[in-house]
C-alpha cells in the first residue's frame, strides 16, 4: 500500500508546475493579450492618401449637390412661370439647359462614352 501512495505522489509530481512560473507566465501571458487588445481596439489613424482621398470625395459630392440643387430650383422656376403664363419663358428654359450642362459636366455619370 505504501509504494501505490508513494507511487501516485511520483506521478503527481510529475504534472506539477511551480507556481512561481506559472503566475510569471499567466502574467505575461496576460501583458501580451493586453497589448493585442489596446492595438486592435484602439483607433488607427488614417494615412494622409486616405484623409486626403476622403477630403476631395467631401469636396466632390458638396459641389454635385449644390449643382443638383441649383438645377432642381430653375427647374421649379421654369414649372411656375409656365403655370402662370401658360407659355414656355425661353430665359428660364435656358437656364436650366445651363444648369444641366453644369451638372453633367461635374459628374462623370452623365457623361457620353466616347467607345460607343
Amino acid at each position: 500500500m505504501n509504494t501505490v501512495v508513494l507511487f501516485l505522489l511520483l506521478c503527481q509530481s510529475a504534472d506539477y508546475t511551480r507556481p512561481a512560473t506559472s503566475v510569471t507566465d499567466a502574467s505575461k501571458r496576460e501583458a501580451q493579450l493586453r497589448q493585442v487588445a489596446t492595438a486592435l481596439s484602439g483607433p488607427q489613424s488614417p494615412s494622409a492618401t486616405e484623409v486626403s482621398a476622403q477630403a476631395y470625395a467631401a469636396a466632390h459630392d458638396e459641389a454635385f449637390v449644390g449643382k443638383f440643387n441649383s438645377l432642381i430650383n430653375k427647374l421649379m422656376d421654369f414649372a411656375d412661370a409656365y403655370k402662370n403664363k401658360q407659355a414656355i419663358d425661353v430665359k428660364k428654359a435656358q437656364d436650366v439647359r445651363k444648369a444641366w450642362l453644369e451638372l453633367e459636366k461635374a459628374e462623370a455619370l452623365f457623361r457620353e462614352n466616347p467607345k460607343k
